[in-house]
């Protein structure tokens, strides 16, 4: 594999080799294992979601460097995406004039800084003149604060350091943009790194409760592996349908989270009492209590 000694270093460090290499020439072998162990970390934070998470979304990856390239499209493969590659900001101003992107991810030193800020800078002019809520994302590995500030001055929506866990905060991102808007019966926010709130409207069909279970599905697999569960709004609820309560609390303990339920109606715990779930999801009154079990239970 023809890369340079900087390439190889990375690729040691985003997969958390380099203790293991030290003080020792690097062999083929051991750059085959570390691009193993990197397709493992992006499938731990993308395993299990659906084809149909994301549906219908054109996405540019604008990127120079072959294993970028690879990295990201398995990520996104793996979320329902099929992405377009432009390698240098002419092919990727030639396939914008072509298709209308609902996001471009963007290599900053594609090879220069300089080419990387041009096609930001042209991106967004293109959003602006035909109104596109299109969305800018900006992945590199400089944590230089200039050239981060010349990006989001030039129209970038977010700037993710392409550090050991670059493809987390890229899915969390992707997820909190697209999503949401598909799912008017909830919606959902982070708490914190670790923990994401669902607010739900209805739980009035199967096509809502596959959403529901697709969302969290990706939310946990992003890293939010805490779940609260919002049913202020729930009045009413079938008890043969309990069995989405024990899906959500599988999704949560199969990956070392938590699932606490709040503010459930009558209706709703007699269904849990229904799946033998009524004395082991804990309830709450309030954001800030379900933090606080969730903080209990995990020091336990």
């Amino acid at each position: 594999m023809n890369i340079s000694d900087e390439h190889v270093n990375k690729i040691i460090e985003m997969a958390s080799m380099q203790d293991e290499v030290k003080g020792r020439d690097l062999t083929n072998d051991d750059i085959t294992k570390a691009l193993i162990n990197i397709e493992r970390k992006i499938y731990a934070f993308t395993a299990n979601a659906d084809d149909n998470t994301i549906l219908n979304k054109n996405i540019l990856i604008a990127d120079d460097l072959e294993l970028s390239v690879y990295q990201l499209t398995t990520v996104l493969k793996k979320i329902g995406l099929s992405p377009i590659v432009a390698r240098n900001k002419e092919e990727a101003s030639a396939e914008m004039q072509k298709v209308h992107f609902d996001c471009i991810i963007v290599d900053l030193f594609i090879p220069d800084s300089s080419d990387g800020i041009d096609l930001i800078t042209d991106a967004n002019n293109r959003r602006k003149e035909a109104n596109s809520p299109m969305k800018i994302v900006v992945i590199s590995g400089t944590d230089d604060k200039s050239l981060i500030e010349k990006c989001y001055a030039a129209g970038a929506d977010f700037y993710i350091q392409k550090d050991t866990s670059w493809h987390m905060k890229l899915l969390k991102f992707l997820n909190a943009i697209f999503l949401d808007e598909h799912n008017a019966a909830f919606t959902s926010f982070a708490i914190n790194d670790y923990t994401a709130c669902f607010s739900v409207k209805r739980l009035s069909d199967t096509r809502i409760y596959d959403d529901l279970i697709k969302r969290i599905h990706s939310s946990v697999y992003s890293g939010m592996k805490n779940i609260i569960l919002d049913l202020t709004e729930i009045t009413t609820f079938d008890v043969d349908n309990a069995y989405i309560f024990a899906d959500i609390y599988k999704i949560c303990a199969e990956n070392k989270g938590k699932l606490v339920i709040m503010n459930p109606s009558s209706n709703v715990r007699n269904a849990l009492s229904f799946a033998f779930l009524e004395d082991i999801i804990p309830y709450a009154n309030s954001v800030e209590q379900a933090v606080s079990i969730i903080e209990k239970i995990s020091l336990q």
